[in-house]
């Protein structure tokens, strides 16, 4: 049964690490422990808190009814009164300001991006990326030293879930940077980040099926994620699987002790 017994009890161990790393990797984080920030002042810092625009239109261009919230550290909620709430499909624009205060490398251009950052990592779809008003679509950007950059981002939400949302620089030969007030001597953990807490309700939906979107080749037929059934139908197989392994282990054992019996 030794085998049996080990199995068994390695199946346990993932069901339940799963169960107790799931609640804790959605929980809302306000610091970057992994960040070298001595490394990430030496190389952008932010000007302005990011504000977050909350648009409950569906449809591009953005207009309509909005709600602004300050990414200032603490805890601001999207929705709160008289924000209607975020829904499935909604739109949320991003503005922040950075500086890039690197010296770069000599004789070659550094590049930068952006980014933005949740737990699931799947909340938010991006369907725009603005440098100082222009349109960098997927692409990179070039840092100069000492220029200001005014970054917005567009994205639109996916799962009806619980999310911390911040963003952020990537930064060449660095590595990412969340965007946060510069703090010096910098506090243990790092400083607190700029960020939301946002909640949202609705059907999760394929977001960008159908939808325009300027100088692209996939206009009208975008698909962001699978149709989320597929996910749950993902954790059904994986729990089939790992009982099948359960019932392959314990066949062989009992077919090792009989094969052992019979040569006794």
């Amino acid at each position: 049964m030794k085998v049996a017994s080990l199995a068994i009890a390695a199946v346990l161990g993932l069901v339940l690490a799963g169960v107790l790393v799931v609640p804790a990797g959605v929980r809302a984080h306000e610091q970057e422990t992994f960040v070298d920030w001595e490394v990430a002042y030496a190389n952008i810092r932010v000007l302005s808190a990011p504000v977050y625009t909350h648009y409950t239109t569906q449809t591009l261009p953005l207009g309509g009814t909005s709600f602004a919230y300050s990414g200032s550290p603490g805890t601001s909620t999207i929705p709160t009164s008289p924000d209607p709430g975020l829904k499935t499909g909604d739109y949320i624009t991003i503005t922040w300001s950075f500086r890039y205060v690197g010296n770069g490398k000599a004789g070659t251009p550094i590049r930068g991006d952006l980014f933005w950052i949740t737990r699931l990592g799947l909340d938010f779809g991006t369907v725009g990326r603005y440098i100082n008003g222009a349109w960098i679509g997927g692409s990179s950007f070039e840092l100069v030293p000492q220029a200001r950059y005014n970054a917005t981002l567009v994205i639109r939400s996916i799962q009806p879930t619980f999310r911390h949302l911040h963003v952020g620089v990537s930064v060449q030969d660095v590595g990412n940077i969340p965007a946060a007030p510069t703090v010096l001597p910098t506090p243990p953990g790092g400083p607190t980040l700029y960020a939301v807490f946002t909640s949202a309700s609705g059907p999760v939906v394929e977001h960008l099926q159908g939808v325009t979107i300027g100088n692209s080749p996939f206009s009208g037929t975008s698909i962001l994620i699978a149709v989320w059934p597929w996910a749950a139908a993902s954790v059904i197989g994986q729990i089939v699987i790992g009982f099948a392994f359960i019932g392959i282990m314990w066949w062989y054992q009992r077919w090792e002790t009989k094969r052992k019996g019979a040569k006794a």
